[in-house]
Protein backbone atom coordinates (compact mmCIF):
# COMPACT_ATOMS: atom_id res chain seq x y z
CA UNK A 1 0.00 0.00 0.00
CA UNK A 2 1.36 3.37 -1.12
CA UNK A 3 1.38 6.16 1.47
CA UNK A 4 -0.09 9.85 1.22
CA UNK A 5 -2.58 8.70 -1.56
CA UNK A 6 -6.42 8.50 -1.31
CA UNK A 7 -7.62 4.91 -0.51
CA UNK A 8 -9.59 3.74 -4.15
CA UNK A 9 -13.00 2.58 -3.91
CA UNK A 10 -15.45 0.60 -6.27
CA UNK A 11 -18.82 0.96 -5.27
CA UNK A 12 -21.07 -1.90 -6.33
CA UNK A 13 -24.92 -1.53 -5.91
CA UNK A 14 -27.98 -1.82 -8.31
CA UNK A 15 -30.30 0.88 -7.19
CA UNK A 16 -28.48 4.28 -8.91
CA UNK A 17 -30.27 6.74 -6.42
CA UNK A 18 -28.61 4.71 -3.61
CA UNK A 19 -25.30 4.02 -6.06
CA UNK A 20 -25.11 7.89 -6.01
CA UNK A 21 -25.47 8.95 -2.64
CA UNK A 22 -22.62 6.74 -1.68
CA UNK A 23 -20.48 8.12 -4.33
CA UNK A 24 -21.07 11.50 -3.43
CA UNK A 25 -20.60 10.59 0.30
CA UNK A 26 -17.32 9.53 -0.36
CA UNK A 27 -16.29 12.22 -2.22
CA UNK A 28 -16.57 14.60 0.46
CA UNK A 29 -14.07 12.67 2.06
CA UNK A 30 -10.09 13.62 0.70
CA UNK A 31 -8.88 10.65 1.72
CA UNK A 32 -11.20 8.57 -0.81
CA UNK A 33 -11.24 8.27 -4.03
CA UNK A 34 -13.97 6.68 -6.29
CA UNK A 35 -12.14 5.28 -9.45
CA UNK A 36 -15.30 2.95 -10.66
CA UNK A 37 -18.78 2.17 -10.35
CA UNK A 38 -20.92 -0.83 -10.64
CA UNK A 39 -24.48 -1.66 -10.97
CA UNK A 40 -24.58 -5.64 -10.62
CA UNK A 41 -21.78 -8.42 -9.87
CA UNK A 42 -21.22 -9.01 -13.47
CA UNK A 43 -20.48 -5.51 -14.00
CA UNK A 44 -18.03 -5.53 -11.49
CA UNK A 45 -16.24 -8.40 -12.31
CA UNK A 46 -15.99 -6.81 -16.16
CA UNK A 47 -13.92 -3.89 -14.21
CA UNK A 48 -11.82 -5.54 -11.99
CA UNK A 49 -10.06 -6.92 -15.10
CA UNK A 50 -8.65 -3.70 -15.74
CA UNK A 51 -8.98 -1.53 -12.74
CA UNK A 52 -8.37 -3.30 -9.09
CA UNK A 53 -8.99 -0.40 -6.17
CA UNK A 54 -7.93 -0.84 -2.68
CA UNK A 55 -12.01 -1.51 -1.52
CA UNK A 56 -15.09 -3.08 -3.20
CA UNK A 57 -18.46 -1.84 -1.57
CA UNK A 58 -20.54 -4.56 -2.55
CA UNK A 59 -24.22 -5.06 -2.04
CA UNK A 60 -25.43 -8.08 -1.88
CA UNK A 61 -29.57 -8.23 -3.89
CA UNK A 62 -28.79 -7.56 -7.15
CA UNK A 63 -29.80 -8.69 -10.41
CA UNK A 64 -27.54 -10.96 -12.79
CA UNK A 65 -25.62 -11.79 -10.56
CA UNK A 66 -25.78 -11.05 -6.49
CA UNK A 67 -22.76 -9.65 -4.05
CA UNK A 68 -22.85 -13.39 -2.71
CA UNK A 69 -21.65 -14.94 -5.77
CA UNK A 70 -19.46 -12.20 -6.66
CA UNK A 71 -17.57 -12.23 -3.47
CA UNK A 72 -17.00 -15.87 -4.18
CA UNK A 73 -15.43 -15.01 -7.44
CA UNK A 74 -13.48 -12.22 -6.38
CA UNK A 75 -11.81 -14.20 -3.82
CA UNK A 76 -10.75 -16.88 -6.14
CA UNK A 77 -9.34 -14.30 -8.88
CA UNK A 78 -8.58 -11.67 -6.67
CA UNK A 79 -7.62 -13.00 -3.21
CA UNK A 80 -5.94 -9.56 -2.22
CA UNK A 81 -9.15 -7.15 -2.69
CA UNK A 82 -10.76 -6.28 0.22
CA UNK A 83 -14.59 -6.38 0.13
CA UNK A 84 -16.91 -4.93 2.35
CA UNK A 85 -20.71 -6.19 1.59
CA UNK A 86 -23.65 -4.20 2.12
CA UNK A 87 -27.18 -5.02 2.93
CA UNK A 88 -30.23 -3.58 4.48
CA UNK A 89 -31.11 -7.14 5.71
CA UNK A 90 -28.73 -9.78 7.62
CA UNK A 91 -29.12 -12.02 10.32
CA UNK A 92 -25.47 -13.26 12.03
CA UNK A 93 -25.62 -16.86 10.48
CA UNK A 94 -25.58 -14.86 6.93
CA UNK A 95 -23.02 -12.55 8.11
CA UNK A 96 -20.79 -15.23 9.50
CA UNK A 97 -20.83 -17.27 6.44
CA UNK A 98 -19.97 -13.66 4.12
CA UNK A 99 -16.93 -13.65 6.64
CA UNK A 100 -16.29 -17.47 6.04
CA UNK A 101 -16.17 -16.41 2.25
CA UNK A 102 -14.17 -13.76 2.63
CA UNK A 103 -15.66 -10.47 2.84
CA UNK A 104 -13.56 -8.41 5.15
CA UNK A 105 -16.44 -6.67 6.33
CA UNK A 106 -20.31 -6.27 6.63
CA UNK A 107 -22.67 -2.68 6.84
CA UNK A 108 -26.15 -2.06 6.99
CA UNK A 109 -26.67 0.41 4.44
CA UNK A 110 -28.64 2.54 6.75
CA UNK A 111 -24.99 2.84 8.79
CA UNK A 112 -23.71 6.69 9.42
CA UNK A 113 -21.13 7.95 7.38
CA UNK A 114 -18.27 7.76 10.27
CA UNK A 115 -19.33 4.17 10.79
CA UNK A 116 -18.60 3.81 6.64
CA UNK A 117 -15.76 6.24 7.46
CA UNK A 118 -14.02 4.00 9.90
CA UNK A 119 -14.87 1.15 8.03
CA UNK A 120 -12.97 1.81 4.99
CA UNK A 121 -9.96 3.28 6.71
CA UNK A 122 -10.24 -0.04 9.26
CA UNK A 123 -10.37 -2.72 6.42
CA UNK A 124 -7.53 -0.87 4.66
CA UNK A 125 -4.92 -0.79 7.67
CA UNK A 126 -5.98 -3.72 9.41
CA UNK A 127 -7.36 -5.89 7.10
CA UNK A 128 -10.83 -6.61 8.86
CA UNK A 129 -13.26 -4.37 10.29
CA UNK A 130 -16.15 -5.16 12.97
CA UNK A 131 -17.74 -2.65 15.24
CA UNK A 132 -19.25 -4.27 18.38
CA UNK A 133 -23.05 -4.58 17.19
CA UNK A 134 -21.81 -6.68 14.34
CA UNK A 135 -19.10 -8.67 15.88
CA UNK A 136 -21.31 -10.02 18.63
CA UNK A 137 -23.50 -10.93 15.76
CA UNK A 138 -20.77 -13.01 13.60
CA UNK A 139 -19.60 -14.52 16.52
CA UNK A 140 -23.16 -16.01 17.36
CA UNK A 141 -23.38 -16.77 14.00
CA UNK A 142 -19.91 -18.95 13.88
CA UNK A 143 -21.15 -20.76 17.29
CA UNK A 144 -24.47 -22.05 15.70
CA UNK A 145 -24.13 -25.44 13.99
CA UNK A 146 -25.37 -24.71 10.77
CA UNK A 147 -24.51 -24.85 6.75
CA UNK A 148 -21.16 -22.39 7.81
CA UNK A 149 -19.30 -25.45 9.42
CA UNK A 150 -18.44 -27.15 6.20
CA UNK A 151 -17.45 -24.09 4.74
CA UNK A 152 -15.15 -23.56 7.51
CA UNK A 153 -13.80 -26.71 7.53
CA UNK A 154 -12.67 -26.62 3.90
CA UNK A 155 -10.62 -23.75 4.53
CA UNK A 156 -7.11 -23.74 5.39
CA UNK A 157 -5.63 -21.47 8.63
CA UNK A 158 -4.42 -17.93 7.30
CA UNK A 159 -0.93 -16.82 7.74
CA UNK A 160 -2.33 -14.63 10.54
CA UNK A 161 -4.66 -17.77 11.91
CA UNK A 162 -1.29 -19.05 12.62
CA UNK A 163 0.47 -16.45 14.28
CA UNK A 164 -2.87 -15.77 16.30
CA UNK A 165 -2.63 -19.84 17.12
CA UNK A 166 0.62 -19.40 18.47
CA UNK A 167 -0.10 -16.65 21.06
CA UNK A 168 -3.56 -18.37 22.31
CA UNK A 169 -0.97 -21.48 23.11
CA UNK A 170 1.51 -19.10 24.40
CA UNK A 171 -1.09 -18.30 26.95
CA UNK A 172 -1.58 -14.76 25.46
CA UNK A 173 -4.93 -13.00 25.81
CA UNK A 174 -7.27 -11.19 23.59
CA UNK A 175 -6.06 -7.75 24.30
CA UNK A 176 -2.75 -8.98 24.69
CA UNK A 177 -2.76 -10.36 20.68
CA UNK A 178 -4.51 -7.60 19.63
CA UNK A 179 -1.89 -4.66 21.07
CA UNK A 180 0.99 -7.00 19.42
CA UNK A 181 -0.72 -7.05 15.81
CA UNK A 182 -1.58 -3.18 16.39
CA UNK A 183 -5.59 -4.74 15.77
CA UNK A 184 -8.86 -4.28 17.80
CA UNK A 185 -9.83 -6.34 19.93
CA UNK A 186 -12.69 -7.63 18.36
CA UNK A 187 -10.72 -8.77 15.10
CA UNK A 188 -8.98 -10.99 17.49
CA UNK A 189 -12.23 -12.23 18.58
CA UNK A 190 -13.51 -13.41 15.42
CA UNK A 191 -10.22 -15.37 14.40
CA UNK A 192 -10.64 -17.04 17.56
CA UNK A 193 -13.61 -18.39 16.96
CA UNK A 194 -12.84 -18.60 13.37
CA UNK A 195 -9.43 -20.89 14.50
CA UNK A 196 -11.74 -22.95 16.84
CA UNK A 197 -13.98 -24.40 13.75
CA UNK A 198 -11.64 -24.68 11.35
CA UNK A 199 -9.11 -27.01 14.24
CA UNK A 200 -12.77 -28.47 15.61
CA UNK A 201 -11.56 -27.81 18.90
CA UNK A 202 -13.92 -27.36 21.77
CA UNK A 203 -11.24 -25.64 24.41
CA UNK A 204 -7.64 -23.93 24.59
CA UNK A 205 -6.31 -28.04 25.89
CA UNK A 206 -8.01 -29.30 22.24
CA UNK A 207 -6.26 -26.17 20.63
CA UNK A 208 -3.06 -26.75 22.31
CA UNK A 209 -3.38 -30.64 21.31
CA UNK A 210 -3.90 -29.34 17.41
CA UNK A 211 -0.97 -26.97 17.33
CA UNK A 212 1.38 -29.24 18.99
CA UNK A 213 0.20 -32.34 16.29
CA UNK A 214 0.36 -29.66 13.28
CA UNK A 215 3.83 -28.22 14.31
CA UNK A 216 3.13 -24.88 14.74
CA UNK A 217 4.46 -25.07 18.62
CA UNK A 218 6.77 -27.63 20.43
CA UNK A 219 6.74 -28.59 24.11
CA UNK A 220 10.28 -27.74 24.28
Amino acid sequence: MQENRPISILVTEDQELMRKSFIALLKQNSAFEVVAEASNGKELLEILKHNLPDIVLLDIEMPLMNGKEALEIIVRRFPGLKVIMLSMHAGPTFIAELMARGARAFLPKGCDPASLFTAIHTVYSEGYYFDKTISEAMLRGLQKEKSINPILDELALSEREVKILKEICDGKTNKDIAEGLCVSVSTIDFHRANIYKKTCSHNITDLLKYAIKNGFVSLA
